[in-house]
């Protein structure tokens, strides 16, 4: 049984989400298209497909819609994964190609730097042992955790109020920020209880997921000196570990109540927002393909829909940065049609916030 739950999580958590993410790679050049920005792709593409085959769910089926929805998205993620996987075994024989560490790579790093990448590694092992053996609680759970157990226990969403038990209208505050159900699709098809996906699986994705856009974004940052990327990584674990200074910091929410939108919304949307801008926007942009540069656009659009999974806030706040740095970047390039692009980007928010504005009279 162990065994099973096992491969059943590796098969969703993984598995599943870089065969999704081998679409969007579709459409980079093959420099970007790197093991981990798939897989960091597959996830932001995956939530916003959880969205989009949750929310007429959530809003349209009253009784047994979380049976529909665990069946209609497995379906839809299982066969979307293999046609990534398809198109990336057929193009392979027409010199299309995932960019994949090798050894080379590896003896490219000089003895120093290897060292504080096993600093790095040594501190993120410390903080998902602690996360696993040392798992906090606190009031949010009585609410968000409980809407994935009446989920798994009453098939119905959001129609129960956790508080009291009974039934109730639609819960609009919350009911299009859909991670608890997320993670109670994941608890089903994975044979777990969803408080145990909550508090002991999730810190092994979502822990090592925002570590990964910190480790694209440093790529970036640090393209001519890479020998800085390690000591950034060390300082982004060590701000991490030391950023319990407030209850409201993200750094409280990836290490203490990592199973929440807030930290989801906090340490993997909104910094993979500055991830894109900056794939979009580096130096050597003014020879970047449109096919390329349309991958990253496309990308940002899931994104936000995406971050609705999170919160329905966390809508409003990648809507406004997205806006805030096209604004930058269009004044930088002297181009009006980064505003234009932005804005098409951004069509998945205005939708989520029109359905919200919709249900909620």
């Amino acid at each position: 049984m162990i065994v099973f739950q096992i491969i059943s999580l590796i098969f969703w958590l993984i598995v599943i989400p870089f065969g999704l993410g081998l679409l969007p790679a579709i459409l980079l050049q093959e420099k970007e298209r790197s093991a981990g920005t798939i897989f960091l792709s597959g996830y932001l593409f995956w939530f916003a497909l959880f969205e989009l085959v949750g929310i007429p769910v959530v809003i349209f089926k009253v009784y047994h819609g979380y049976s529909l929805l665990v069946v209609l998205f497995a379906a839809i993620s299982i066969a979307l994964a293999l046609a990534g996987v398809s198109y990336t075994l057929i193009r392979r024989k027409k010199e299309y190609a995932i960019v994949l560490p090798g050894k080379a790579d590896w003896k490219s790093i000089s003895i120093e730097d290897k060292l504080f990448w096993l600093l790095f590694v040594l501190i993120v092992g410390f903080q998902l042992y602690m996360s696993f053996t040392r798992a906090s609680f606190d009031g949010d759970d009585s609410y968000y955790v409980v809407q994935g157990v009446i989920a798994q226990q009453t098939d119905t969403l959001y129609r129960i109020n956790p508080n009291t038990g009974r039934s109730a209208p639609l819960d609009v505050r919350h009911a299009l920020a859909l991670i608890p159900i997320w993670e109670a699709f994941v608890g089903t098809v994975s044979g777990l209880h969803v408080t145990m996906v909550a508090h002991s699986v999730i810190p092994f994705i979502l822990l090592p997921l925002s570590y990964l856009v910190y480790f694209k974004i440093g790529q970036k940052l640090f393209s001519e000196k890479k020998d800085r990327l390690p000591v950034f990584m060390i300082l982004m674990a060590l701000f991490q570990m030391f950023g319990n200074v407030s209850i409201y910091t993200n750094e409280t929410f990836l290490l203490t109540r990592t199973w929440q939108g807030k930290s989801v919304a906090g340490n993997l949307i909104l910094p993979a927002v500055f991830w894109i801008f900056l794939c979009l926007f580096e130096k050597e942009a003014g020879e970047r393909k449109r096919k390329d540069e349309l991958g990253y656009w496309l990308l940002l659009g899931a994104l936000n829909l995406a971050s609705g999974v999170s919160s329905s806030l966390a809508v409003m706040l990648s809507a406004l940065l997205v806006a805030g740095l096209a604004f930058l970047f269009a004044i930088k390039e002297r181009k009006f049609v980064t505003l234009v692009k932005a804005g098409l980007s951004c069509i998945p928010s205005a939708a989520y916030v029109l359905v919200y504005l919709i249900i909620s009279r």
